[in-house]
């Protein structure tokens, strides 16, 4: 996804730092029984339809997402996922896709976890990029509303003379159940989802009146919702992603921040299952 905001020098276009990493899924019974909701099985591969939306433009592109080879990522087997933009050839533009592009992806009982280096398109030019660990990505056995892992952590960045600070959260949570979902005309069933969520806050360290206080710049907000529906046997069918910020106007004002910098901005994207093959 190409969108070029000046923003890109305020916000997401740094790596990650000062991160920490938790699993919280509960345990039961049916933990150790290997998912089927993704095959791991080498040359599998999934072809996906991405729309993405923005001010009323819609951007119309083809992804495909490979199992690769065995990998071994702290002392774990894992298989390296592979995805390329098909139409136009390339780098994959789907949200899905990207972030498990040259990463490991492993089955872990009901469980497939993720490791290795996101990189999570946003409203700017340079996504953000954080490391996971081990990263819950889905559960098959989760309750609605479980969060399955999460990544937090918090950096200072200077821009135009203010040094911002920029705390982060970025999580997976079980999302619920389907009994059918259609995508193309065609109808799946078994459907569970699971939310990949990107919550930022960032504030101004400052002195009013002698007195050290924070502005905050951009209240905290989930700046990225990205739902991914999983079909038994078949993998991820559908995701919609919801990217959008909307700072602070008052604090904007302020800080005399220029008219060139757009306060808010959404983008709406839907990546939707074409062909696929399971080995």
């Amino acid at each position: 996804m190409k969108i070029k905001f000046i923003l890109a020098s305020l916000f997401f276009s740094a790596f990650f730092v000062s991160c920490s990493n938790s699993n919280e899924d509960g345990v039961d019974a049916t933990d150790s029984i290997p998912t089927t909701f993704t095959s791991l099985a080498t040359n599998t591969f999934w072809n996906y339809n991405v729309s993405s939306t923005y001010n009323g433009n819609v951007t119309s592109r083809k992804d495909s997402l490979h199992v690769g080879s065995d990998i071994s990522l702290n002392s774990l087997n894992y298989k390296k996922m592979l995805a390329e933009g098909i139409d136009p050839v390339g780098t994959a533009s789907g949200f899905y896709s990207s972030i498990l592009n040259n990463n490991g992806l492993r089955v872990d009982g009901s469980r497939l976890r993720l490791s290795g280096t996101v990189n999570l398109p946003t409203l700017v030019s340079d996504p953000i990029t954080l490391n996971l660990n081990d990263f819950i990505i889905f559960k098959e056995n989760a309750a609605s509303g479980t969060q399955l892992s999460t990544v937090s952590g918090s950096f200072t960045q200077t821009v135009q003379t203010y040094p911002l600070n920029f705390d982060y959260t970025f999580k997976s949570v079980a999302d619920g159940n389907l009994s059918t979902y259609t995508v193309n005309g065609q109808t799946y069933t078994d459907i569970k989802k699971t939310k990949l969520i990107l919550n930022l806050t960032v504030t101004y360290p400052t002195t009013l009146g002698g007195i050290p206080t924070s502005l905050t710049v951009l209240p905290s907000q989930d700046v990225i919702v990205s739902t991914q529906y999983y079909s038994k046997n078949i993998g991820v069918i559908y995701t919609k992603t919801d990217i959008q910020y909307a700072m602070n106007p008052a604090v904007v004002s302020a800080l005399n921040l220029p008219s060139t910098i757009p306060s808010s901005g959404t983008v709406n994207q839907e990546e939707f299952i074409d062909s696929y093959h399971i080995n």
